[in-house]
């Protein structure tokens, strides 16, 4: 019995923790960002993308109605959030192996503390094995994971559970039938474009609501400016941009913009310093 009971938390706990977990060469590629509109404060350290927004880097792949980034006075993210209904996430951590899925109403990362947050309809597929409840929460830097059933507040409305905690759990050696579950989404009612407001642990001030869709701003490079493929002079080098080269600001890292924009005739992505970059009013 002892030896079940260890095999069983042995198992559970290698799910969430996948969460936190990347092939090496994710980390070496660029990071895009799609979105029906962006909304860049850097007064406040807020970076929002809202409508249909789409993180990549990699085989990571994080989707959600708004993801929002929130950053210290030295540019650092201290958190991150993706919402919708429902917000996904998705990484292959092993060459060769199926990736891991995860979904919920919202997906919260806390750099500061090294927490992950699933909540509501908190879902992770790992290799087969599965793990559903209300609210997910994984320690990273104890490797604790907690799962509960308990009724959780997303963005202005509490989100009751219909199940109670669920575990399913491949037997060693199986061929690894039980696949990720599709879920049928339920359309939204048309509402007012606003910001869901972030959890209170950290209570950074609201973002204000937009009106009407935002384009990304765009900038002019001031020299010869190299197109990298992250945000430092120790990532790949990936083309160069030509002086008074019109770019799209996607996002920033610290002293870095990554950017939009065409090398002779091409369409690129990637990173270069913002220090040689001139924004257009």
């Amino acid at each position: 019995m002892h030896h079940q009971l260890t095999k069983f938390l042995i198992i559970t706990l290698s799910l969430l923790p996948a969460l936190a977990m990347a092939l090496p060469s994710d980390r070496e590629q660029p990071i895009n960002i799609e979105a029906d509109h962006a909304q860049l404060d850097d007064e406040r350290g807020i970076t929002q993308y809202k409508g249909n927004a789409i993180l990549t880097q990699g085989t990571l792949r994080i989707t959600g109605d708004i993801i929002t980034f929130y950053y210290d006075d030295d540019q650092q993210i201290t958190k991150a959030i993706a919402e919708g209904n429902l917000a996904k996430y998705q990484q292959t951590h092993k060459p060769g192996e199926d990736p891991v899925k995860a979904r919920a109403l919202q997906m919260e990362y806390h750099a500061k503390t090294q927490k992950i947050h699933l909540l509501g309809k908190g879902y992770v597929w790992n290799d087969g094995n599965i793990i559903t409840g209300n609210r997910l929460d994984y320690d990273i830097t104890k490797g604790v994971v907690n799962v509960s059933s308990s009724a959780v507040t997303v963005g202005d409305k509490v989100e009751k559970p219909k199940e109670r905690v669920h575990f399913i759990i491949q037997p060693p050696g199986s061929k690894k039938s039980a696949k990720p579950a599709k879920v049928k989404e339920t359309p939204k009612a048309a509402q007012p474009d606003k910001v869901v407001a972030p959890a209170a642990e950290e209570k950074p001030a609201p973002v204000a609501a937009e009106t009407s869709a935002k384009k990304y701003p765009t900038g002019t490079t001031m020299t010869h400016l190299n197109l990298r493929s992250g945000p430092g002079t120790r990532y790949k080098k990936l083309n160069t941009f030509e002086p008074s080269a019109t770019v799209t600001v996607l996002t920033r890292q610290k002293d870095w913009y990554q950017v939009r924009g065409t090398i002779k005739g091409k369409d690129v992505i990637g990173w270069v310093s913002r220090q040689y970059i001139k924004l257009n009013n």
